[in-house]
């Protein structure tokens, strides 16, 4: 390609500026010179479209060496089991080994960085400590329902090589209070005596604020109790909370935890490589990746694993070509009514004509008359005739109005 220097250049500059509609038209770019057979051009373009990937993820690099050491108590080995509850035999947590290659999670930059913090400080843990800086003993993950929270803070603990003892606090409360104390009071007891990351899920369901005239005193006292043992764990492991109703806290409960951490639904970035991850292996070309993207906002990390889910499905048994896509998110629309709804997703069930229009209409996705037609299994002259017959239906109710 001649001055390929150049493009290249601008190419760099815009992807670091722009938004997704440069860089689809970057990919356009890479895929027509390969196809061209410009190889060695199209590859360039393909690392930098890599190097300059907003969708942020924590690199996969070398696990944390294992802070295990800096925690008192016993190695948490396979054969361990989990604590009970004395009178029904349930068992109040789940233990979760670190794997050898912990798979990152896709996070935008600002939520990146604060991970990568937590982990860098406990990579850290010898010189911290030494200095009186000692890493957070605890940490507070917040946000909507399927914003990915338990999985990210699984991967903190894979990061730092210590295995997770994850209990989910609804599944402690019982119908008689002090048994509720009792399980709380054995819970720390087991994550005190070994080297673990304790990992509180739903923790909004005792840590309510005490000052609610509903409650009762003994309900407040548990919530004392839970408090206290956040506390006391803090010389001997590292803790963290998960809560989808971070304003039903306690002012007490934040005070409790040094780091916390918002986790949002997605950005537009984010979505797109969420769900190119998800509906792997189906070949889905860029034009297709960037309508869903832009399709799905507002939904969260789990809202997309159920759509690529049913993509997925509907494409292998009905599966036709590219066409498929739309039929696939047409039935994913309409067996997911009582899911999150939004305005673009509801658009899935209207006529394919407005379908066109309305992605045409949105400059930042950077869709051809062709990409939509190949979304819609349909010739780019079909959606051109649409779009006139929109601009000489206007016309004509101008002409009507004057």
């Amino acid at each position: 390609m001649d001055n390929f220097r150049i493009v290249q250049t601008l190419c760099r500059i815009g992807l670091g500026s722009a938004g997704p509609a440069f860089r689809f038209q970057v990919e356009r770019l890479a895929q027509a010179l390969r196809t061209d057979g410009d190889k060695k051009d199209a590859a360039a373009l393909e690392a930098l479209l890599r190097s300059e990937d907003p969708a942020h993820s924590l690199k996969p690099s070398k696990v944390v060496p294992s802070v295990a050491s800096s925690f008192s108590g016993e190695a948490l080995g396979s054969r361990v089991l989990p604590p009970v509850d004395k009178e029904t035999g349930a068992p109040l947590a789940e233990i979760h080994y670190p794997p050898e290659k912990p798979d990152p999670p896709v996070l935008a930059d600002e939520l990146a960085s604060a991970v990568a913090r937590v982990i860098e400080e406990w990579a850290h843990v010898d010189q911290l400590t030494a200095i009186g800086a000692a890493p957070p003993r605890t940490c507070m993950l917040f946000g909507k329902p399927g914003t990915g929270k338990t999985k990210l803070a699984y991967y903190i603990g894979d990061r730092l090589g210590i295995p997770i003892v994850l209990a989910r606090l609804d599944g402690l409360i019982s119908s008689f209070l002090g048994t509720t104390a009792r399980n709380i009071g054995a819970l720390f007891q087991f994550a005190n005596r070994y080297q673990c990351l304790l990992l509180l899920d739903e923790f909004d369901a005792l840590a309510k604020l005490r000052d609610d005239p509903q409650e009762v005193g003994e309900i407040k006292r548990v919530v004392n109790t839970l408090l206290q043992n956040i506390d006391k764990r803090a010389a001997h492991g590292f803790t963290m909370a998960i809560t989808n109703h971070e304003a039903l806290l306690d002012p007490a409960v934040w005070r409790r935890f040094e780091v916390r951490i918002v986790v949002p639904a997605p950005e537009y970035a984010e979505r797109r490589k969420i769900l190119e991850l998800y509906l792997q292996p189906l070949p889905v070309d860029s034009a297709a990746l960037a309508f869903l993207a832009w399709l799905s906002q507002g939904l969260t990390g789990s809202d997309l694993e159920s759509m690529a889910r049913s993509i997925k499905r509907f494409t292998t048994i009905h599966g036709r070509g590219d066409f498929a896509l739309m039929e696939a998110l047409r039935a994913y629309a309409l067996t997911n009514a009582t899911a999150q709804r939004t305005e673009v997703l509801d658009l899935l069930l209207a006529s394919p004509q407005e379908i066109a229009r309305r992605i045409l209409s949105e400059p930042d996705l950077g869709l051809t008359q062709h990409d939509v037609g190949k979304l819609l299994g349909k010739d780019q002259a079909t959606i051109s005739r649409w779009l006139r017959n929109d601009l000489t239906a206007a016309d004509k109710a101008v002409i009507h109005a004057e």
